[in-house]
């Protein structure tokens, strides 16, 4: 049976850890947008020659989102939207900043490859899925409290610092232990593929199934 998580980050390993797959989380804390692979190239980059970054990633959390957002007269933010992305398009990109940042949560759709769940178990990171369609509920419970290198893109800023209040519901889809919901579901789909085409007699692979 699922379990309900309540984290306030920064979070430890042992709290990672002791996640598994389908439980619910809620976060509350800081978070950090990511939605291009120009955003890990510029963290890793800053990593290599040794200069510190504007933000605090050890214990913290990412989250592969596009925002709708204005700066408001007072200077401050008013955040419509967020709206969450495909993780796949980095996972050439995560594991090494698992390894390098200390990160511990990953936040986003669709999920990531074996190479992004090897290096989960083995540095303690965990993947949260949202719920697709339920930008509204998950909005109502972040907001944008500053922004890191805006000069890169001083019109539509997506590297966004969130301070997130109970933001949820969460699934942990990739656990720290080498589970993932979507292998899982990647197997299941393709016995069941299977058993459909022999009712129907569809013919795969040049024979009968």
């Amino acid at each position: 049976m699922a379990n309900i998580v309540y984290l306030q980050m920064p979070v430890s390993e042992e709290e990672i850890r002791a996640l598994r797959l389908d439980d619910i989380v809620y976060l509350s804390g800081e978070a950090y947008s990511m939605l291009y692979a120009d955003h890990y190239s510029r963290i890793m980059e800053e990593l290599n020659t040794g200069r510190k970054l504007p933000m605090r990633f050890e214990g913290g959390a990412i989250y592969h989102t596009g925002t709708i957002w204005r700066r408001t007269a007072e200077g401050g933010y008013d955040l419509r939207a967020l709206g969450t992305t495909t993780s796949s398009k980095f996972n050439a990109q995560t594991p090494a900043f698992i390894e390098r940042t200390g990160i511990r949560i990953v936040m986003g759709k669709g999920g990531m490859d074996r190479e992004n769940l090897e290096a989960m178990k083995r540095f303690g990171c965990v993947y949260l899925a949202l719920v697709g369609g339920c930008s509204a509920i998950y909005t109502s419970h972040a907001e944008i409290v500053d922004e890191y290198w805006p000069e890169l893109m001083p019109t539509d800023n997506q590297r966004l610092k969130f301070r997130l209040k109970e933001f949820g519901p969460l699934f942990v889809a990739m656990d720290a232990h080498g589970n993932s919901f979507y292998e899982q579901t990647a197997g299941e789909t393709d016995r069941s593929r299977e058993a459909i085409y022999e009712r129907l007699g569809i013919k795969t692979g040049g024979r009968d199934v």
